[in-house]
């Protein structure tokens, strides 16, 4: 049985904090492995405003994530950056699947709605 979505997200910042190794308490990087959940695709400048740090504080904190695999860089629009933190929407789109199914498991019992499709 899988855990539940919460233990999940708890479970992968745990791991993420194992991936960057001493990351200090308060910092943008520790602000923004709390918020990533909430959170899954972000611009530096909007995850500055949701971490209440500085740009270049943030944007350092996102070259770190993107360094240890966490979060991923993407394109919005045609000039716009943007990371998405790819274990995160996977865990929901997990959840969804799950919930769609009455035995929990889309592989098991096909869904009562419609769900993403697997990559």
């Amino acid at each position: 049985m899988r855990p539940h979505s919460e233990e999940r997200v708890r479970a992968l910042e745990q791991e993420w904090r194992e991936r960057l190794g001493r990351v200090r308490a308060k910092s943008a990087a520790d602000l923004l492995l709390r918020a990533l959940p909430g959170a899954p695709v972000i611009t530096v400048t909007g995850a500055a405003s949701l971490i209440g740090r500085s740009f270049v504080q943030t944007n350092q904190a996102v070259d770190r994530l993107v360094a240890a695999g966490i979060l991923k860089q993407t394109t919005v629009g045609r000039r716009n950056l943007a990371f998405e933190a790819p274990e995160v929407i996977q865990a929901f789109t997990d959840l969804e699947r799950r919930l769609a199914s009455p035995a929990g498991d889309t592989r098991v019992a096909a869904p009562v709605r419609a769900v993403p499709r697997r990559r």
